[in-house]
């Protein structure tokens, strides 16, 4: 891939969606950062399964009552780099609480994924997204311009969103928030 094509998908404008006060999912207003969705404006998240990258069968409906952190990556985002180890640290951090990291993997070779993991220490399922239709399925998401990241509550429901790179600090503060929802 050119240094133009990669400049081109950093700079592509995001294509993501946020839940208006009706709850209704429109693709119109998106910015970088952190979104939280207020529990009355919250939707269920669509019940993603597919293949890992040690090729077997996942799904998050098994995660059901437990917060989930759903990151977007890819080997070749620089920001993906920065941001997988900080997460693969809160994963091992937060094993002991209802907490699940999962990653989809977004157009990449098996090799270059699989290497991506092991240097970052991620062990937290990713799930192989080779045409993005695994992405597809998430409205809250950019289509285009990755890394981001998704928190379902413990309700299977779609509680906040990163669009950019995220620091564990961030993460961490979310995660804390929505353990401690009634």
């Amino acid at each position: 891939m050119t240094a133009v094509a990669v400049a081109a998908l950093f700079s592509a404008s995001c294509a993501g969606a946020v839940t208006s006060s009706t709850g209704d999912v429109n693709r119109t207003s998106e910015s970088t950062g952190v979104s939280r969705i207020a529990i009355g404006d919250r939707r269920l998240a669509p019940t993603l399964s597919g293949t890992t990258l040690e090729g077997t069968h996942f799904t998050l409906e098994g995660l059901a009552g437990k917060v989930v952190v759903l990151n977007i990556w890819a080997s070749w985002c620089a920001p993906c780099r920065d941001e997988s180890p900080v997460l693969a640290g809160l994963d091992r951090k937060l094993a002991g609480q209802k907490v699940r990291f999962v990653g989809i993997d977004e157009t990449d070779t098996a090799t270059s994924a699989i290497q991506f993991v092991t240097t970052a220490g991620v062990r937290y399922p990713q799930l192989v997204d080779s045409d993005g239709a695994l992405l597809r399925q998430l409205p809250l998401l950019p289509q285009k311009g990755i890394p981001s990241t998704l928190i379902l509550d413990r309700h299977s429901r779609m509680a906040a969103r990163v669009i950019g790179p995220v620091t564990g600090e961030e993460i961490d503060t979310l995660v804390s928030e929505l353990l401690h929802e009634n």
